[in-house]
């Protein structure tokens, strides 16, 4: 089976931080699939102008197999390939911020320019894995069968806003375009049902690479003069971070050092993150870095909203956290619900400070089973693209 996955990240940027997203984690199983002959990765289209603003202007990994106008070909490894498209746009994108995306997934150069990669590799594609809303128009204009991924709820996230028309006409296309539909939280099955109505929609969570954050790792230097026991949140800073929450539980645990990993997407919600001396805010790491981390916190935190901010996430750190021996505290928010039976949950501000303690004293081992491991979900999502390619060639012929 050849397939195309239309990531929501840019390359780049997965290639500086590592596979570290679920978009990410499944392509990363997905070419070790032995069911895929041909992984081909569509990345996101990028300006000239954005590679210099944000100092990503590095070649992709691999090499440059093919390059028609816009268009490059890389190939990463044998049978495994990304499609490259720079785009010359230098208004569009500073004029309509994000909305350029959305148009720019359907620009004629952008598709003929992956037509001509493909055709140069001489295979057939049988499906589309997109893990993007924003390509729907690209979804709408060839004519392969596509899946797509609907992870988390973008209509929910403050920042789309102004930008709800145009995700209500993306998820629309999707629904009318795609064959199937998979997502991460039951609770964005029931929102996608009854708003977009998509053929089918399946429940894929997150999960976890068990072996990487069972391991033991060597403490790292900036761990090293931090007081135990080290209450750890290794993640991003968004506006699911309750910084309320968090705060109260700083000065109500004065005893313990609250460690914070990862990187800063929302600088607001950091701003009003308490500056006391129990807290340690060590930067972003490296994919490859940040098991050395978490696999040294004594207990890792999950303090998120549980309001109307959240957008139907499931959170892959509380698998990590597992994974790596911790015991977990975290809000109802996120999917963590689900979790129960693995992790502590705390309702109130007080009840979540006061669980902190016996968490630390918890030293019962919880083993993960099979089903929350990343190469479980990507298999799960290989035999619905299989079917769903076979139910083409069914109806074709």
């Amino acid at each position: 089976m050849n397939i195309v996955v239309v990531p929501y990240h840019d390359w780049r940027k997965i290639e500086m931080e590592g596979a570290r997203t679920r978009d990410s984690h499944i392509i990363s199983h997905l070419a070790a699939n032995k069911d895929i002959e041909n992984l081909i990765i569509l990345n996101r289209p990028i300006s000239y102008l954005e590679l210099m603003v944000k100092k990503k202007m590095r070649k992709i990994s691999g090499k440059l197999l093919f390059r028609y106008k816009q268009c490059s070909l890389y190939e990463l490894a044998p049978k495994f390939y990304v499609i490259d498209y720079i785009s010359n746009s230098f208004l569009g994108p500073i004029r309509d911020g994000k909305k350029w995306f959305f148009d720019s997934y359907g620009d004629d150069e952008f598709i003929s320019g992956y037509e001509k990669c493909v055709d140069y590799l001489k295979i057939n594609i049988n499906i589309i894995l997109t893990q993007n809303v924003f390509s729907a128009k690209f979804c709408s204009k060839v004519k392969t069968p596509a899946v797509f991924d609907g992870w988390d709820n973008f209509l929910l996230f403050p920042e789309n806003s102004k930008l709800q028309a145009n995700f209500i006409s993306a998820y629309t296309s999707l629904a009318k375009t795609c064959e199937a539909w998979v997502t991460n939280a039951s609770k964005n099955i029931e929102f996608y049902n009854k708003h977009y109505n998509p053929k089918s929609c399946h429940l894929v969570k997150n999960g976890v690479d068990v072996e990487t954050f069972s391991k033991s790792y060597k403490l790292p230097t900036d761990l090293k003069n931090i007081s135990r026991p080290i209450v750890g949140f290794g993640g991003k800073i968004t506006h699911l971070f309750d910084y309320e929450l968090f705060n109260y539980i700083v000065k109500d645990n004065s005893d313990k050092s609250f460690v914070i990993v990862g990187q800063i997407l929302d600088s607001n919600v950091f701003s009003k993150i308490i500056k006391a001396k129990n807290v340690y805010y060590l930067g972003d790491k490296h994919y490859k870095q940040y098991p050395s981390y978490v696999t040294n916190f004594d207990i890792g935190i999950i303090p998120y909203v549980t309001n109307s901010l959240e957008h139907g996430a499931d959170s892959i750190k509380v698998y990590e956290y597992i994974a790596s021996g911790l015991k977990v505290v975290g809000t109802a928010g996120a999917g963590m619900s689900d979790m129960q039976e693995y992790i502590y949950i705390g309702k109130t501000k007080e009840e979540f400070s006061a669980i902190i303690n016996r968490a630390i004293s918890d030293k019962n081992t919880i083993i993960l089973p099979e089903f929350y491991t990343w190469k479980y979900k990507s298999q799960t999502i290989v035999k619905l693209l299989k079917q769903v390619a076979m139910d083409r060639v069914s109806v074709k012929n």
